[in-house]
């Protein structure tokens, strides 16, 4: 998976290397961050599927996706797609490992 800013319709994410993991195990992991969609195209659909197909690309490549959530809102949504919180304080820590579930349930 290619590290950098993905876009599709209004949504974009950028996909980096986690600075959590030591250098020497980063190559199976990688951390989503400054995930956005502009408050006017909310609602449609857009940051979902992007999401998703960024999880399906993870899946398909055996790779493990970090993500942290500012409230138990975007917890909860995160975990749609199989995240699953790790640690909680200020912000909350989500992995997801390869195959751990989809938006559809």
């Amino acid at each position: 998976m290619k590290t950098g800013a993905v876009t599709l319709g209004n949504a974009s994410i950028h996909i980096n290397y986690s600075q959590l993991i030591p250098p020497n195990q980063r190559g199976n992991a990688r951390e989503l961050t400054e995930f956005n969609t502009p408050i006017e195209h909310r609602g449609k659909g857009e940051g979902s599927a992007l999401l998703q197909e960024i999880c399906d690309q993870a899946d398909t490549e055996g790779l493990l996706l970090i993500i942290s959530a500012d409230n138990e809102r975007l917890e909860k949504y995160y975990s749609r797609f199989g995240f699953a919180t790790i640690q909680k304080s200020d912000i909350i820590l989500m992995a997801r490992k390869p195959n751990q579930g989809n938006a559809d349930g």
